[in-house]
């Protein structure tokens, strides 16, 4: 028999980028990560490529508990059924296993209503509801709806009211009727009637939001969204997306602006280049307290390097929208292992005397965040000073930088507060994973990253 594995490269990444190419961890050195990266191409020995197996059964039981008791919801399998998977296995599954496929578009429809994308998520619900009018003019069983789901009024035709909102109760016992019949045990009814009423909130939260016009932005005052940026020298043109905000740069390096759009509320200032990312965003936390936005997006100068662009862009898309309520989100994509060390436990002291210093310590990598205001008015000016002194060396720790594994100024401290920030501004010590966190919309939940694979996934099996 031949071996499937043709190539196995199993990398021990680096610090996400922070390391520069070729350091190497000195002894003693505290494991905050383990991915593993395998790459497989059975091909090259000539055997069958590999194949995956959608366990459906995992998906409808982690869906139903979803719905039922606020469970992770498998949303990386319903972004993978409904955008990944081509057209010809859809319309197969459909034919096969039809609650797989609709449960999949009514739970991206609510992700996409929570990142305020009311369009998108009336088309997906739009197309559930078609699929289950065709699937019951197809079946014998169902003739007795089509007096009331069917045949009254061309179904398609009442998708969809003037406003551009699905239609409400008339019509949600019927399509709850339909949905037992052709796709029992996925929970449609009820995937169906949560939609209905997050979309008449939503329809008040907008009309509430459009009668509260601000021009906090063009007068550089105080709004709904401030975004702050750590800047070496990168590329932002990525900020025209950001022109209803209030933009405060603080170059690390020189103080060129590249690419940089035409923006109502740029603010610039420039630092030393000392503690990475977290100089910035102590000093912003230390010098703007009292005059934070609503909401703040503490980001570096290639924020899409570490965060997920549909992540960031869904949360800004539904503070505009006025549905956004989080008090903490971190927005990076790998996530440190949980733990702890002694370097770590000495500046949790130091910062905060002599509260009790946690045990394990977990959380993302990268320090990209976004942080309501009271959260960031809950620690006192003097917090934010002593972390900006911590961060310049003015505060002595007991640990020293290891200028052998990376000699940036103060990069070792700044590092060591990627597993406190979060703690800084009032979560627990071991942040809750995003897809476990039942504080967070549905669209901030989705917790995979490029070449992991979906949710239920076998690869031992077929997909057939």
């Amino acid at each position: 028999m031949k071996p499937l594995l043709a190539v196995l490269a199993l990398f021990w990444p680096e610090a996400c980028g922070e390391a520069p190419a070729g350091a190497v961890p000195s002894a003693g050195f505290v494991s905050w990560f383990a991915d593993y990266e395998l790459r497989l191409s059975p091909q090259s020995l000539g055997a069958a490529p590999l194949e995956w197996r959608l366990t459906a059964w995992q998906f409808q039981e982690e869906l139903l508990n979803f719905y039922r008791e606020g469970s992770p919801p498998p949303l990386n399998t319903a972004l993978f059924v409904t955008e990944t998977l081509p057209e010809a296995e859809q319309l197969q599954v459909l034919s096969e296993c039809p609650g797989l496929v609709l449960a999949s578009c009514m739970l991206m429809a609510k992700a996409r209503l929570s990142a305020g994308d009311r369009k998108q998520a009336v088309y997906l619900v739009s197309r559930v509801l078609t699929l289950l009018a065709d699937l019951a003019e197809r079946a014998a069983s169902l003739q007795h709806l089509k007096g009331t789901f069917v045949a009254q009024k061309p179904f398609r035709q009442r998708l969809l009211d003037n406003t551009g909102s699905v239609l409400g109760d008339e019509f949600f016992a019927a399509a709850s009727e339909a949905a037992l019949l052709v796709a029992p045990g996925w929970g449609l009814e009820a995937a169906i009637s949560d939609f209905l009423r997050d979309s008449q909130l939503m329809l008040h939260v907008e009309a509430h939001e459009a009668l509260s016009t601000s021009a906090a932005s063009a007068s550089c005052s105080a709004g709904r969204l401030d975004v702050v940026i750590a800047h070496c020298n990168e590329d932002l043109s990525w900020l025209r997306s950001f022109s209803d905000a209030r933009i405060w740069i603080y170059h690390k390096c020189n103080p060129d602006l590249v690419g940089l759009p035409e923006l109502p509320c740029v603010i610039a200032e420039q630092l030393p280049n000392f503690a990475m990312e977290s100089l910035a965003y102590a000093i912003h936390m230390h010098r703007r307290h009292g005059d934070f936005a609503s909401f703040t997006l503490f980001l570096q100068g290639k924020p899409f390097e570490h965060a997920p662009q549909n992540l960031v862009m869904d949360a800004v898309a539904a503070i505009r929208a006025g549905t956004y309520d989080v008090g903490f989100l971190h927005l990076n994509a790998r996530r440190f292992l949980s733990g702890s060390s002694f370097c770590l436990r000495d500046l949790h002291l130091t910062l905060f005397g002599d509260s009790t210093v946690p045990e394990v310590f977990g959380s993302y990598c990268c320090s990209q965040f976004l942080v309501r205001r009271d959260r960031l008015l809950s620690r006192t000016q003097d917090v934010y000073a002593r972390i900006v002194e911590l961060l310049l060396g003015q505060v002595p720790l007991a640990c020293m930088q290891d200028d052998q594994y990376d000699n940036r100024p103060r990069i070792a401290v700044s590092a060591l507060f990627e597993h406190l920030w979060h703690i800084v501004l009032g979560e627990d010590p071991v942040l809750p994973s995003r897809r476990s966190d039942r504080r967070l919309p549905v669209f901030a939940r989705v917790d995979v990253t490029p070449g992991e694979l979906p949710d239920y996934f076998d690869a031992s099996r077929g997909f057939n």
